[in-house]
């Protein structure tokens, strides 16, 4: 054990991320009470030497954070609020001299804790919030920061370009570029114009070495592929993205409607309304569709929206349905028309946190009928614990992202992302009182009911930014990534610019970049969580 922590020194101190290609290939964290951890005083001292802020266990601004409160919320070592690059490559420095792990934290929008982990030095990107507008002939781009939700940046481009240009965002306002992007990214835009990632021109990036790069279609051709798809920050800490922006749709039409049917029959109406209008529409449209279970009494949403000129007569096939409930929800059952694209983005709510868990795959159009009548017995099943459960469709696939990168060679997101029309994904939530044992048995049933219900009638494919956590099968790198060929071109990447696997998360590109005498989870004792669990377990 100890041969391989003097490796990983030799390999801190020479800095060596790229040049030792694949010599090395095990890494075991040091923990507290090994002699490679720092001392108190060691780490107070490193708080000096950084223009940021640098919290502590102890420290009134230690404050870690995640989006999901499923599990115990993990407890790194200490934070870093990096204020510039020098800042960050101290920050790494200090983690490899002391063999210690490092996780990255951007805007904190993710579904299942990886970007934060015990025991880490976990830099926090909050203060890298650039916006500038770049003109390059007739397209505009602009680079921005990591550390700030797509809110903020629609609005510097909203008010810097006169609402003439728009960056495609996700479905939440409350997301950030870096996480929605490198995960694949689809929303409002994405049938239009094509994935996040499509958009992406280039990236700056500090490897784990210190080194600064920049990854483009004419630098670093790997790395920036490996960025666009892979999920969380497995290769270096980014810092910045260009990334293009598309002229603003000009006339868009909207239709916002809840229904509480009181049969089958009317279920089968709505859902074929919603089917008809999306495929009539193509590229032009999307949506989501919201059921809480298809049986008399139970409501079903939709917000669906269109641009162009021939809008009309597709929204009418929803919004000309009977049975409408006008008081569910503000501007409930009422079209919309607009010259204004920022009207329908401004309107998008921010996702709420809490204890949640997901379940997703992608579908076709004409599976879709059918795997949503299989999901009513789970919606509708009384369980031993409290939580109110749902599925949405999540209209936004398919479209013009399908005629992108047909050969996967520029991005490494799965074929299935482009090539599917239609994400579901089903949701559990709970209240904070729910027991461990109560939590542990609704992930455990929700990952079964995954397997046998909704994994049959999909394509296998799980969204990234939106992912279960746990796979029985122990096939997430081809459910995430398409196949293993994709995932081992993807692992040679994370071996060249990271070799000491010293960025890591669950289910990451490499989180089982290990020899099998080296552990590579971080647990303590006691209130591990599942962030560090390599048998993806929650306590």
């Amino acid at each position: 054990m100890k041969a391989l922590l003097l490796a990983s020194m030799l390999l801190a101190l020479t800095g060596g991320a790229e040049a030792w290609g694949g010599f090395y290939h095990g890494y075991r964290y040091s923990l507290p009470g090994d002699w490679l951890w720092p001392s108190q005083s060691k780490m107070e001292w490193f708080k000096k030497t950084v223009g940021g802020d640098v919290y502590l266990k102890g420290d009134d601004g230690y404050l870690p954070y995640t989006f999901s409160t499923r599990t115990n919320t993990p407890k790194p070592a200490m934070m870093v609020y990096p204020n510039c690059i020098r800042d960050i490559q101290k920050t790494l420095r200090f983690a490899r001299w002391h063999n210690m792990r490092i996780s990255v934290l951007s805007t904190g929008h993710h579904m299942d804790v990886r970007n934060i982990a015990d025991n880490a030095v976990h830099i926090v990107m909050y203060n890298f919030n650039e916006k500038q507008i770049i003109d390059v002939g007739d397209e505009k781009h602009i680079k921005v920061g990591p550390g700030q939700p797509f809110a903020d940046i629609s609005k510097h481009v909203q008010e810097a370009t006169n609402e003439e240009w728009a960056i495609a965002t996700g479905g939440d306002s409350t997301v950030g570029p870096y996480g929605w992007t490198t995960g694949g990214g689809h929303g409002y835009l994405s049938r239009l114009h094509g994935l996040g990632v499509d958009h992406v021109v280039s990236m700056r990036v500090v490897l784990t070495n210190g080194r600064v790069v920049t990854a483009s279609e004419h630098s670093h051709k790997e790395l920036f592929r490996s960025l666009r798809g892979s999920g969380g920050s497995a290769y270096g800490i980014t810092v910045s993205m260009t990334i293009r922006l598309h002229p603003t749709p000009k006339k868009v039409t909207t239709f916002l409607g809840a229904f509480i049917p009181q049969s089958a029959t009317e279920y089968d109406t709505v859902m074929q309304s919603y089917h008809n209008f999306l495929s009539g529409a193509t590229k032009y449209a999307g949506g989501y569709y919201l059921t809480m279970g298809m049986i008399p009494g139970k409501p079903v949403f939709m917000i669906t929206f269109c641009y162009g000129d021939d809008c009309d007569r597709h929204i009418s096939k929803v919004s000309s349905l009977p049975n409408c409930i006008p008081g569910l929800l503000p501007g409930n059952c009422q079209q919309n028309n607009t010259n204004n694209y920022y009207t329908l983005l401004n309107s998008i709510t921010p996702g709420a946190g809490g204890p949640q868990y997901s379940v997703s795959t992608s579908v076709t159009a004409d599976k879709t009928y059918d795997l949503i009548k299989a999901t009513t017995a789970w919606v509708t099943k009384d369980e031993t614990y409290p939580m109110t459960k749902f599925c949405t469709q999540t209209s936004l696939l398919g479209g013009e992202m399908k005629n992108l990168d047909v050969d996967g060679d520029d991005t490494s997101v799965a074929p299935a992302m482009r090539n599917t029309e239609i994400q579901l994904t089903c949701v559990g939530t709970w209240a904070e009182t729910a027991t461990v044992d109560q939590r542990e048995q609704m992930v455990a049933d929700m990952d079964q009911w995954g397997e046998d219900v909704v994994r049959p009638f999909g394509t296998g494919w799980v969204y990234w930014n939106e992912p279960q956590h746990n796979f029985p099968e122990n096939d997430w790198k081809e459910r995430y990534w398409g196949s293993m060929d994709n995932y081992n071109r993807l692992l040679r990447s994370k071996r060249r610019y990271d070799p000491l696997n010293a960025i890591t998360c669950y289910h990451c590109i490499g989180w089982d970049f290990n020899d099998d005498d080296v552990d590579i989870a971080v647990c303590p004792e006691q209130n591990c969580t599942c962030s560090n669990n390599p048998e993806g377990e929650c306590n």
